[in-house]
């Protein structure tokens, strides 16, 4: 009987000794039945797409693109696993329909992408960008997955630099308007441009389909924001049927929308410039604020007019020219001056006359306003 006992415990202490010394992987095993998966934290890998290629970390997410993801287990070709996906950091939004599931990056930042497959989770890292082009002074185009385009001539910029667009959280929203689409800042933020660019938004790419369907009574308008005052500046701007767009002009780059203004403009009887406002009111800070110049161009019937804008110092001596000579649509405009001189450099403290004219057919009008500059 001691044998036998004798036996039994040596046979019992093999099993425990080998169990104790079989080499073990440092990574959990988790089994979920109801799926039939058995997983582990290396045995499947997130993956990404961007319009059906593959992409390869470190994954940099482009501001208003969409992307498709897909967790996939290692070994089993093909073989696409269901799982719960998050983001990390405030960086966008993830949506699924059916199987699909879509990234569509929104904020500039960094952060993680993670899915939890059979309560297994794997993250990876990724990163959202602006969309960016290189231009120079021939001028260029770039054309945004957020749904914006924005076009510079020949002369616009001085010299080359990186331009970008990116989704931003709105600053603020106006009285008695109604934002309907999403935010975007052009970079370098407050540039001031030598000639006008021409700013889009592109319709379909925002989710307006058709403006005139959805909102019969109102005419989209696009919108800036102006830091100084902390308000949204309204810019007339016109709804391109052909591209689908609305389509403005802009003398400089910060934050812009696109709005529902709450009343339209009453016409007047003859060409017009009215409501010409200064933000600050004396510009106190030429390096490190843009002045605001606000100002309602106003006809019968005419949709545009052609308006000139130069800053002169007392003497009479122009140094600054703004806009020579360009179509602007009548309604709310708006330009910016950077403190500069046509050549570059830092204007003087005293006092300077802005000067704004339009012309349409045969009507001429123009306007003065005192500018202080008061560094």
């Amino acid at each position: 009987m001691r044998t036998l006992f004798h036996r039994i415990t040596i046979y019992f202490t093999l099993i425990a000794f080998g169990w104790y010394f079989t080499p073990q992987s440092g990574v959990d095993t988790i089994a979920n039945p109801s799926q039939g998966l058995v997983l582990s934290a290396d045995t499947f890998e997130l993956q990404v797409f961007d319009a059906g290629t593959k992409m390869t970390p470190p994954y940099r997410l482009v501001s208003g693109k969409r992307y498709r993801l897909q967790a996939v287990q290692l070994g089993v070709a093909g073989k696409v696993l269901p799982g719960q996906w998050f983001l990390a950091g405030n960086l966008g939004r993830i949506t699924e329909t059916g199987e699909r599931v879509m990234l569509t990056a929104v904020f500039v930042g960094e952060g993680s992408l993670i899915c939890r497959v059979a309560d297994v989770e794997q993250r990876v890292k990724l990163s959202v960008v602006p969309a960016t082009e290189t231009i120079n002074s021939r001028g260029g185009k770039l054309q945004s997955p957020a749904g914006v385009a924005i076009e510079l001539p020949p002369g616009a910029l001085a010299i080359e630099r990186k331009i970008g667009i990116e989704i931003v959280a709105s600053p603020g929203l106006p009285p008695a308007t109604q934002r309907v689409v999403r935010v975007i800042q052009i970079s370098p933020a407050q540039l001031v441009l030598k000639r006008p660019a021409r700013l889009t938004f592109l319709l379909e790419g925002i989710g307006v389909r058709n403006p005139s369907h959805s909102m019969p009574d109102a005419q989209l308008q696009l919108y800036f924001w102006e830091p100084f005052g902390r308000k949204w500046v309204p810019l007339q701007g016109r709804v391109n049927t052909v591209q689908g767009g609305v389509t403005t002009a802009i003398n400089h780059f910060g934050t812009y929308t696109l709005m529902v203004p709450g009343a339209a403009f009453k016409r007047t009887e003859r060409l017009q410039i009215q409501n010409v406002t200064l933000s600050p009111r004396v510009f106190f800070a030429p390096d490190t604020h843009r002045l605001t110049i606000q100002y309602l161009l106003n006809a019968p019937d005419a949709t545009q007019a052609f308006v000139t804008m130069d800053i002169f110092d007392f003497r009479g001596k122009r140094v600054r020219q703004l806009l020579a000579d360009a179509p602007r649509d009548t309604g709310a405009n708006a330009a910016q001056w950077d403190g500069l001189t046509d050549n570059g450099t830092l204007v003087r403290n005293g006092r300077y006359l802005l000067v704004i004219r339009a012309r349409t057919g045969s009507q001429r009008v123009g306007i003065r306003k005192l500018i202080v500059v008061f560094k």
